[in-house]
C-alpha cells in the first residue's frame, strides 16, 4: 500500500448499504436470488479499496479468491471496481450495470455472498480533475453452503450455517438492459440466426486475408502479419498493420459472413474490437464490441451453432468458467450463457474434434493434453466426462484453426511449439494426425 495521507476516514456505512441494496435490487429485477454479506469478505474488499485509493491506481487484486478471508469459495468468484468524484455510491452500481463484463458478475446466479469496500480520498474535482473522491470494490463469491457468519445484509444478524438457496435461472437477457445495449429477444434461443447469409458476389481478390487457411501472427515489433496459404505451405508474410504489441489476441474471422475475413482483436486494456475487412484491402473503422473486462478472458471464435453460419464466441475467465456469447453483429456483447466450469485455461480452439459433424471445443491443459468439450449444435455442451483427444503438444500461445490448408474441406490446428517451430495438426474423422512443421524460427512470434 502507498501513502495513506490522501485517505479520508469518514464513516462509509451508508455507501456500503447503498451498494449492497443496489446490487440486490438489480438481481431481483432479473429474477435472481439476493446475495448475502460477510464481514470477512468485507475486510478483503476494504483492504484492497484502501490499497488502490492510496496508490491512486485502478487494478484488480491478483488471485483474491485464494485469500483466507475469501472463505474457500467453491462456486465461482468475481471482483468489480469503480471510482467517482462524489460520494454517490448508488452510481457505482449504475456504472457496473452499464458495463457488460461487470454486469455479468452482478448477475451471475452462482454468486451468494459479497463484501464491499468503500474508501474516501481527498481528491478535489475542481482543482485536480484526475483525483477521485470515492473508490469502491466489491468481491463476489459463490458457495454451495453459506459460510458461518453470513448475514442477510451489512450489519445484520447471522443467517448461517445453512445451505445456500437454490439458484434461480436468470432470464436470457436483462429485464431492463442499459440503453444502447444490443440483446436477443426474451425467450429466443441464443443460437437463432438473425438472418440468411448468401455467398458474396464481391471481388475479394484484393482483400488482405485471402482464405481461412492464412496464418495471422503478431511479430516481436508489434506488427500484425499474414502468411498466405499456398498448396499446403505458407507463403511470404504481408503486413496488415502496426501497433498491435498491446493486443492479447488478433483472430481472423468472417464476423458478418460477407465473404471477407475481418479481425477480432482483444486488447490489453480490456476492449474487444472488430476491424471489418474490406474487399479493396486493409480494414475499415474499428467497432468496439466489448467496452471493458475482456483482458481477463481467454477468447475463442468459430462456427459454434449448427443452425447459424455466423461465427460465435466462447470465452473462459480466470476461474475456468466457460461462457457462450452469441454474435449480434456490431452491438455490445451483453448477452451470454454459462456453459461449464473447470475448463483448462490454456489455448483452445473450436472445430469438429469428435467427428460427429458438430463443432466442439478443445482446450489445452498444462500437461500438454487437449480436452474435448462436445457441443449439441446449440449453445449447450454434452453432459459427459471430458475425454483427452490429444497429448504431448508442448505448445505456447494460442491455437489457430486453419480451414482448407490441405485442400477444400480440410481442417487442422496450428500452434507454435516450445522449440520455436510453427506446427500443424490435421484433424479428420475425429482424430488428430501427426504434426508437420510449417515454419521455423518463430520464437518471439505469436499466433494472433
Amino acid at each position: 500500500m502507498g501513502s495513506t495521507d490522501n485517505l479520508v476516514r469518514d464513516d462509509n456505512s451508508a455507501q456500503v448499504l447503498a451498494v449492497f441494496n443496489g446490487i440486490n435490487t438489480w438481481r431481483a429485477q432479473n429474477g435472481l436470488n439476493p446475495v448475502r454479506y460477510h464481514l470477512s469478505v468485507q475486510d478483503l474488499a476494504q483492504e484492497w479499496s484502501d490499497s488502490i485509493a492510496s496508490r491512486e491506481v485502478i487494478e484488480h487484486r491478483p488471485s483474491f479468491w485464494t485469500d483466507p478471508r475469501a472463505l474457500n469459495p467453491d462456486n465461482g468468484a468475481g471482483e468489480v471496481i469503480a471510482v467517482r468524484w462524489d460520494r454517490d455510491a448508488a452510481q457505482l452500481v449504475e456504472w457496473w450495470k452499464s458495463s457488460p463484463s461487470h454486469n455479468a458478475i452482478l448477475l451471475d446466479p452462482r454468486m451468494s455472498v459479497i463484501g464491499i469496500g468503500i474508501t474516501f480520498t481527498n481528491g478535489d474535482p475542481y482543482t485536480t480533475p484526475n483525483r477521485y473522491t470515492m473508490w469502491g470494490v466489491v468481491d463476489f463469491f459463490g458457495y454451495t453452503a453459506l459460510p458461518a457468519g453470513t448475514t442477510a445484509a451489512p450489519g445484520g444478524a447471522s443467517t448461517s450455517p445453512s445451505p445456500s438457496p437454490a439458484p434461480v435461472t436468470p432470464a436470457p437477457v436483462p429485464v431492463n438492459p442499459p440503453a444502447g445495449v444490443a440483446v436477443a429477444p426474451a425467450g429466443a434461443e441464443l443460437c437463432a440466426a438473425p438472418g440468411r447469409f448468401q455467398p458474396t458476389t464481391q471481388d475479394t481478390s484484393r482483400a488482405s486475408l485471402h482464405s481461412a487457411a492464412d496464418v495471422v501472427a503478431i511479430d516481436g515489433s508489434g506488427s500484425l502479419v499474414a502468411y498466405p496459404s499456398v498448396g499446403g505451405k505458407l507463403g511470404a508474410p504481408t503486413a496488415l498493420g502496426t501497433g498491435f504489441g498491446g493486443a492479447i489476441s488478433a483472430e481472423p474471422v468472417d464476423w458478418d459472413r460477407d465473404g471477407i475475413l475481418d479481425m477480432l482483436v482483444q486488447w490489453g486494456d480490456g476492449r474487444l474490437v472488430l476491424y471489418p475487412g474490406l474487399a479493396a484491402g486493409q480494414f475499415g473503422a474499428p467497432v468496439t464490441l466489448g467496452q471493458s473486462g475482456w483482458d481477463s478472458m481467454a477468447v475463442t471464435t468459430g462456427p459454434w451453432c449448427a443452425t447459424n453460419r455466423l461465427p460465435q464466441i466462447l470465452a473462459r475467465d480466470g476461474f475456468g468458467n466457460l461462457y457462450f456469447y452469441p454474435n449480434r453483429g456490431t452491438g455490445d456483447l451483453a448477452t451470454r450463457a454459462y456453459l461449464a466450469t473447470g475448463v483448462p485455461t490454456g489455448a483452445a480452439a473450436i472445430l469438429d474434434a469428435s467427428g460427429d459433424g458438430l463443432p466442439d471445443l478443445v482446450a489445452q491443459r498444462s500437461d500438454g493434453a487437449l480436452v474435448l468439450y462436445r457441443s449439441l449444435g446449440q449453445e449447450q455442451l454434452v453432459d459427459e466426462a471430458r475425454p483427452v483427444v490429444a497429448s504431448g503438444w508442448g505448445t505456447v500461445g494460442r491455437l489457430q484453426v486453419l480451414r482448407g490448408l490441405d485442400g477444400p474441406g480440410t481442417v487442422g490446428v496450428a500452434a507454435v511449439r516450445t522449440d520455436g517451430s510453427l506446427a500443424y495438426w490435421p484433424v479428420s474423422a475425429g482424430a488428430f494426425g501427426a504434426p508437420r512443421v510449417l515454419a521455423t524460427g518463430w520464437a518471439g512470434i505469436r499466433l494472433g
